[in-house]
């Protein structure tokens, strides 16, 4: 069972890793060429930010949460 938690755990820090590195992809390639198929990324991290402002303590919260999975 310790196994199979294991492999659970590695394989959400991998994908979170993957999803990382294409977040950073999507802004490089809006800052160099615009809106990249369509996605306004930085605009949707923006949008993501003002929400969590918005929040108060629990936006605090939801950030720290984030910030630690990233982690």
């Amino acid at each position: 069972m310790d196994n199979a938690w294991k492999m659970i755990n590695d394989l959400v820090s991998n994908l979170t890793s993957v999803i990382v590195g294409i977040l950073g992809l999507g802004i490089v390639g809006a800052l160099a060429f615009g809106d990249v198929l369509g996605l306004d990324v930085i605009g949707n991290i923006t949008a993501l930010v003002e929400e969590l402002a918005t929040g108060g303590v629990v936006g605090l919260l939801v950030l720290a949460v984030l910030m630690s999975l990233v982690k």
